[in-house]
């Protein structure tokens, strides 16, 4: 049997096993679970588990954070799970909730955050090269409206571009619904003669109904919500006789949601997105400095909870309305940076060589590839103490970045190796703000979780470094 296979075999017991697992998904580095029964976890014995840096359950939401082997566990479960990547295969049903505003503010966040896990990896790669492209444009190394420069910004932004297709997918698993007909109905949205339509300005009609004239390029709730219509029509038509129909035992929910998609779904979806980004634009215009500071030190809780994919609509709608995002990523960077200055401080300040070890990888993590999960879950949440200074931290930087007016042009992960990501491609001293500002994050989470202190006795005694002669006449 395989390491990752004995591990998975653990987890699921400890969880109760496959019969109390609802749906479970994933994200960077944290299997996400939904549980029927939370006493039926042991959480303790979870966090023991090898490879595992931090379990976390609260309301039927299980957060295992194990980068080391969470592509294979999760496949692992996937195939216990009769194939499904979201769903078991029990015959037992889930207990039913009453519908509660908690209860729907969760939904929708595990909708929101399993529609994009799957494009999360291409939003990386895809966001870098735009900010390597802009690197180029501002260094005068490609001449900007050049061929060159038109073809490889397409390589570029073809995920951003395209994004209704991505989350059609998404939508598709996590909904249940036909993933073939989430796509074709992202391409009715995105068909080029659809486009001409709208560029052309006039009414657009549909059996004499109006169609809004709207743009879906980089949209995300428009096709989120026509998907989860078209889960719900789907179970309306899985009858023994259309099942019967094979192939085209889906053709009458194409007939219902190909009108239905550009009349009423996707027209909501977008309605939706605009008022949800002007919102948060207009706290940004009324109030900038006191709103993303604000935000800076709100921005860690949402992200330990798993709360932050709320966020992401809002960022992808100002990129797609005025080229950048002068708020919402802005804070995830501040965090980051001041989370790379808290592993940095407890590398050079520990003296238990493991604490060593997992500071170094922590760090690396974040300046390499912007994930901050191994030094939230493996750091600052198992000591504790170094909370309250991170979270200063990242208030300092955001008021800081608030007082330049930075923003950020290419939504990637933000790490060291991402910092082209502020380059404006029209010039200007935004990269040189954010720069500055990075280092002033950095410094300011290296130094107070420095001086603030912080307890170690967590970490195995046995890894402590012995003092031997041999070490202090190396040391002297």
């Amino acid at each position: 049997m395989e390491k990752y296979e004995e591990i998975g075999k653990q987890l699921i017991d400890e969880m109760g096993g496959l019969s109390n697992v609802q749906s479970v998904a994933r994200c960077y580095t944290r299997l996400r679970l939904r549980i029927k029964d939370d006493s039926k976890v042991q959480l303790e014995k979870i966090s023991k588990l090898d490879g595992v840096v931090q379990a976390t359950s609260s309301d039927g939401k299980l957060q295992v954070v194990m980068p080391e082997y969470l592509d294979k566990i999760y496949n692992y479960m996937s195939e216990q799970m009769g194939g499904a990547p979201t769903t078991t295969t029990s015959s037992e049903p889930a207990p039913k909730e009453p519908w509660t505003p908690k209860r729907v503010l969760n939904s929708v966040l595990d909708a929101i955050s399993n529609s994009l896990t799957p494009m999360i990896g291409g939003l990386a790669m895809t966001g870098l090269f735009l900010a390597l492209l802009n690197l180029l444009t501002v260094t005068h190394v490609i001449a900007q409206g050049s061929q060159t420069y038109i073809l490889l910004h397409m390589m570029g932004d073809s995920l951003f571009h395209f994004m209704p297709f991505m989350v059609a997918y998404g939508a598709a698993r996590y909904f249940k619904a036909n993933p073939i007909l989430s796509l074709i109905l992202a391409g009715i949205l995105m068909h080029p003669d659809f486009a001409k339509l709208v560029a052309a300005g006039g009414a657009i009609h549909l059996f004499g109904l109006p169609v809004a004239a709207l743009s879906y390029e980089t949209t995300l709730v428009p096709i989120l919500i026509t998907v989860w219509v078209q889960s719900m029509i789907e179970k309306l038509f899985d009858r023994p006789f259309f099942n019967k129909l094979g192939l085209v035992k889906n053709f009458p929910v194409l007939l219902i949601m190909g009108p239905l998609s550009l009349l009423v779904t996707a027209p909501i979806g977008e309605t939706l997105a605009s008022y949800i980004a002007n919102g948060a634009l207009w706290v940004y215009n009324q109030a900038p400095i006191v709103g993303i500071t604000a935000l800076s030190l709100l921005i860690p809780f949402f992200i330990i909870t798993g709360s932050h994919w709320v966020f992401f609509p809002v960022a992808f709608a100002s990129l797609k309305s005025l080229g950048y995002d002068p708020f919402l990523w802005v804070t995830f960077a501040v965090w980051n940076f001041a989370e790379l200055g808290m592993t940095l401080a407890i590398l050079l300040k520990a003296k238990k060589r493991s604490t060593r070890s997992l500071a170094a990888s922590s760090a690396f993590s974040i300046a390499a590839s912007g994930i901050t999960e191994p030094a939230v879950y493996g750091l600052m949440l198992k000591m504790k103490k170094p909370i309250i200074p991170s979270v200063i931290a990242s208030g300092i930087g955001g008021l800081f970045f608030s007082l330049l007016h930075v923003k950020v042009f290419s939504l990637v992960t933000v790490s060291l190796l991402s910092l082209p990501q502020f380059i404006n491609p029209n010039g200007g001293n935004n990269f040189v703000s954010a720069i500055i500002g990075a280092f002033i994050t950095v410094a300011a989470g290296f130094l107070l979780n420095y001086f603030w202190k912080f307890d170690e006795s967590m970490f195995d005694d046995d890894e402590t470094e012995p003092v031997t002669d041999e070490t202090v006449n190396k040391n002297a």
